[in-house]
């Protein structure tokens, strides 16, 4: 199971079914066995929804991108590969 579809359930355990961490924690190890979430990452949760938290998505990040692509960067590179076509040819 994704770690998206455990946190939509820990919603569901915080929100409707009223749990606390602990039978929460307990009802995803009974279903899920070690593919269960950790206390740690239940609590974590658990703490976002209390502080009005309602998505279960990734939040954004800031740091380096994975992947960026833009035409400057395109051109540089086919500027580059054909540098070094030139400079074998020589």
């Amino acid at each position: 199971m994704e770690k998206s579809e455990f946190r939509v359930l820990i919603k569901h355990y915080f929100l409707h079914k009223k749990k606390t961490i602990t039978e929460t924690k307990e009802k995803l190890d009974k279903y899920y066995g070690d593919s269960a979430p950790s206390i740690s990452m239940v609590k974590k949760w658990f703490t976002e929804f209390r502080c009005g938290r309602t998505s279960t998505s990734d939040a954004e990040r800031s740091g380096r991108p994975k992947e960026v692509i833009t035409p400057e960067i395109v051109d540089k590179i086919h500027e580059m590969i054909l540098g070094d076509r030139m400079n074998e040819s020589a």
